[in-house]
């Protein structure tokens, strides 16, 4: 009965929204909409995040939903296309996380490495490493929403990640944020696979601020758990962000312009320009898939490994060294087939 009240919830919600944003023709409804070859897709899926996880959880703490509210509305302002400037972007990010994580008392406070650990013991440096790395976080997730399914199944992937580890250890974990979140997800996957819905930059946003002070919280309250191994299971979105910034600054591009070369997006050029016919007309959701099913394996394998910090950052190593591999390898058929 829980997980049919909570589905029926959800699709009330994006029903009603759909019904209010069925007239608006304006840059929020035409943003995104090529990839999907359709053109009345809207993009509320931050709306549909904020709304359920409000109703549900945050509620109970105001100052998460202020900064919830604050995130979607400056999400929304970015796919309407009012707020245009990436440094001012960033930069209100900025001062919406430092001003969270100060009221909230949320920081990262241990990293297994002494060194670091006392950097971490001054207050405002510690302030400074949380708002890095949630801001690091939340456009990675962003970054990675250009791919049907592929956001929001990764992150599908690290709430089943978590309720394994539920399971399975004894761990210091809210079930109930956990189902609300399992919910969600859930739910906007299948409305984002069949075309129904887009995140948008307020949904990636949201997705991805949750998503790290679900973790932080969690390596806080357990310290059996490797700060590593939540490394490993944001990996993916957070490297995107990063690679791209330092690959831009070594071309001497403004890193903070969006560009079409990002890994997931240069794999589904490749599939795209497939001789294979299924290949080529399923690029986009096989390309999704295979990044998915690829950080899955290795999960899987550092599952064995929870608490074994240096077991985990040669794994993170061998997914650096993964990523760049293929990333230049796809990069030069990217240009091969372009100069054709």
């Amino acid at each position: 009965m829980q997980h049919l009240f909570s589905y029926t919830i959800l699709v009330s919600i994006f029903f009603v929204l759909k019904f209010f944003f069925k007239d608006l023709k304006s840059k929020f409804y035409e943003k995104h909409q090529k990839l999907a070859g359709k053109e009345s897709i809207p993009l509320f899926g931050g709306i549909i995040i904020f709304l359920y996880y409000s109703y549900e959880i945050s509620f109970e703490d105001l100052n998460f939903v202020i900064t919830s509210f604050l995130i979607l509305l400056l999400g929304f302002f970015s796919d309407n296309n009012s707020l245009q400037s990436p440094k001012l972007r960033l930069f209100l990010q900025t001062i919406i996380l430092t001003s969270f994580i100060y009221f909230s008392d949320l920081q990262i406070n241990d990293l297994r490495n002494d060194l670091f650990n006392n950097l971490l013991s001054n207050y405002y440096f510690s302030i400074f490493f949380t708002t890095f790395c949630l801001l690091v976080l939340m456009n990675g997730s962003n970054f990675i929403d250009g791919l049907d399914g592929l956001n929001l199944g990764y992150f599908f992937l690290i709430i089943i990640i978590i309720l394994f580890i539920e399971k399975f250890n004894t761990i210091i974990v809210d079930k109930n944020q956990i189902m609300v979140i399992f919910y969600l997800i859930t739910f906007l996957l299948f409305m984002n696979i069949k075309n129904f819905l887009y995140l948008g930059d307020s949904g990636s946003y949201l997705v991805g601020f949750i998503f790290g002070v679900l973790l932080i919280e969690l390596n806080n309250y357990n310290y059996f758990l490797s700060p590593y191994f939540v490394a490993l299971l944001l990996w993916y979105p957070a490297f995107e962000n990063l690679f791209s910034i330092i690959r831009k600054r070594v071309v001497k591009k403004d890193p903070l312009r969006p560009d079409n070369l990002h890994f997931h997006q240069l794999l589904f050029s490749v599939l795209k320009n497939n001789q294979n016919r299924v290949i080529k007309k399923f690029s986009n959701i096989i390309s999704s898939f295979l990044i998915i099913l690829y950080n899955l394996c290795v999960i899987i394998v550092a599952l064995s490994f929870l608490n074994h910090t240096k077991i985990l950052l040669l794994i993170l190593l061998f997914n650096v060294i993964n990523y760049l591999f293929f990333y230049f390898i796809f990069e030069k058929k990217f240009f091969s087939k372009k100069n054709q």
